[in-house]
């Protein structure tokens, strides 16, 4: 069984202490909730897991690796969608990185059928949330890193994403999520990072 674990993870910024000692273990369908106040922490955390910020002490493993190596997907504030694409030719590009055939069902999954011929300029911030989640499900990966994933999302687009969570959880997959909203209502690790 596939496992993340991560052991006294600490972080600090030009010597300031953004968070420690946070450990947890998750296996196969486990999701874990990060909560907290803005500034405790939690896209720090996210993005120590993805790699994209360096470790000050303590340990990730996936399955017995020293890092989550290519497992992982995050999805953060920024959604780095270029204003002048359509959502057809940006889920176009990103399942030819990740070699996912069918795309177009995975726009039609989404909600963003009926718009996926319109440049992304035109999509509101909503649908534009909905397209970086697409890249969520053509991407393939075993760990998804949410960060705030409910921004901007209406009420049928959480009741989407939580459906698309359970699915991947189901699965096998594993899902780390930063979120004041407790949406999902179960969880099999929390994480307060103001304590």
């Amino acid at each position: 069984m596939k496992e993340l674990n991560v052991s006294n993870l600490a972080c600090y910024r030009t010597g300031n202490k953004i968070f420690s000692d946070i450990s947890f273990n998750l296996k196969e369908g486990d999701v874990c909730l990060l909560s907290g106040s803005n500034g405790s922490g939690k896209t720090t955390l996210l993005r120590v897991l993805a790699g994209l910020i360096p470790i000050s002490y303590g340990s990730i493993e996936y399955n017995n690796m020293n890092s989550l190596d290519d497992n992982f997907y995050i999805l953060g504030h920024r959604l780095g969608i270029k204003e002048e694409v359509t959502p057809y030719e940006d889920l176009l590009f990103w399942s030819s990185i990740y070699d996912y055939k069918n795309f177009e069902n995975v726009l039609e999954r989404v909600g963003l059928k009926n718009y996926k011929s319109l440049k992304c300029k035109y999509l509101s911030q909503g649908q534009k949330q909905r397209l970086a989640i697409s890249r969520l499900l053509v991407s393939k990966k075993s760990i998804w890193l949410l960060d705030e994933p409910l921004s901007s999302l209406d009420k049928e687009g959480i009741s989407l994403l939580k459906e698309l969570i359970d699915e991947h959880n189901k699965f096998g997959g594993i899902t780390v999520i930063s979120s004041h909203n407790d949406f999902l209502k179960k969880y099999d690790f929390h994480i307060n990072m103001d304590k």
